[in-house]
């Protein structure tokens, strides 16, 4: 995911955090933006506008390749011409960063915005359109920093999000130490991350249901991996624990003074909220 396009506010708040990272070309689209790779959108009242009106970046665009980081939230008005951007980006491998608000603070148009951008997303990463489909929800975030005070509360989300992105992609491009890393199913595209730690406490991003496949990222001081003749007994009990699931995992050495372990989690299936799977009309056929 070497590029990475941020639209509307929750969308340019994260590219701005993987902008710290030289590894990232960033790209930014919303009302008011300005500087290197911000492309000013005009300001509409409803999604339908922003989807008539979006701005043609076929001639930009069309210079990039490789991997896509599409990043959106889903209640904002902009979010209406996502689906106009991706087919801007259709030539590249898209993969799409969906940021989930508290949806139980939403009324209105916006909490139909929000569920319709949360469920036709889905769809089109279980049919293949985007490579995958990242969900990762604000007040699971929330849980897992603990109290986070109003002022840098969106920044402290984001920068937990941001950093374990940037470390999974930072492992898959070095050499383990040791792994047992196969592909990914191709149907499973619906997927979240997370963190764990050795003893197996993990902590998703999001609620993913019918999970099929887990992948662990242990980076582990290089001391340890020398010394500690016990730390692949632990690791590999880690991984047996995880039934009727698919599981893999690397190791890396690390000069950290402590170890941490980062995840990914892949479904099939669509991911319902409670109370809305009666009254939705999606094909449920897993392939």
């Amino acid at each position: 995911m070497d590029i990475i396009v941020g639209l509307g506010s929750a969308g340019c708040n994260i590219a701005d955090c993987f902008a710290k990272y030289p590894q990232y070309d960033v790209y930014k689209l919303d009302v008011g933006v300005s500087g290197r790779n911000c492309y000013y959108l005009p300001e509409y009242d409803t999604p339908e506008e922003y989807e008539a009106h979006m701005i043609n970046l076929k001639n930009i665009f069309s210079n990039l390749s490789g991997n896509v980081l599409f990043v959106v939230g889903g209640s904002g008005n902009v979010s209406g011409g996502a689906l106009r951007i991706l087919e801007q980006l259709r030539h590249c491998s898209i993969n799409v960063l969906y940021v989930e608000p508290d949806v139980e603070m939403l009324s209105g148009n916006k909490k139909l915005q929000e569920r319709t951008t949360y469920y036709v997303f889905q769809e089109y990463a279980r049919s293949g359109l985007f490579e995958r489909m990242f969900l990762v929800s604000n007040p699971q975030l929330e849980n897992i920093l603990g109290d986070v005070p109003i002022m840098g509360y969106n920044d402290k989300l984001n920068e937990l999000v941001v950093s374990t992105i940037h470390m999974i992609n930072v492992y898959n491009n070095i050499e383990p130490v040791i792994d047992n890393f196969s592909d990914f199913k191709g149907q499973t595209r619906i997927s979240t991350i997370g963190i764990s730690n050795l003893q197996n406490e993990k902590k998703l991003f999001f609620s993913l249901d019918g999970i099929r496949e887990m992948r662990y990222y242990y980076a582990i001081n290089r001391d340890k991996l020398e010394t500690d003749g016990t730390l692949m007994r632990k690791i590999t009990e880690n991984v047996k624990n995880e039934a009727d699931i698919d599981v893999s995992y690397g190791v890396y050495a690390t000069d950290y003074a402590d170890d941490y372990v980062y995840c990914v989690a892949n479904a099939s299936m669509i991911q319902y909220r409670e109370n809305e799977k009666n009254t939705l009309q999606i094909d449920e056929t897993v392939v």
